[in-house]
């Protein structure tokens, strides 16, 4: 499988959690910082896989490569 590329600021808004909300990567998955404001128990702000919005594919971090060099792009 190709890795996904994330090079604008633009790009980086189709990597959702499972809930639709924008995610940050990590060092190993994701974050979604609107699941971890929840007062809700089930709410679960890491998650191992992304939704990419566009395909509907789940990725792993591994399966992203992002452009750090560009303002934005990993920052939810």
């Amino acid at each position: 499988m190709s890795k996904l590329t994330i090079e604008t600021q633009a790009d980086s808004w189709r990597l959702r959690c499972p809930n639709g909300h924008k995610v940050a990567p990590t060092n190993n998955h994701w974050y979604c910082r609107q699941c971890a404001r929840r007062w809700d128990d089930e709410a679960t702000p890491e998650i191992e896989e992304a939704i990419d919005k566009k395909t509907g594919k789940r990725l792993s971090r591994d399966d992203v490569e992002l452009d750090y060099e560009t303002s934005g792009v990993y920052h939810a």
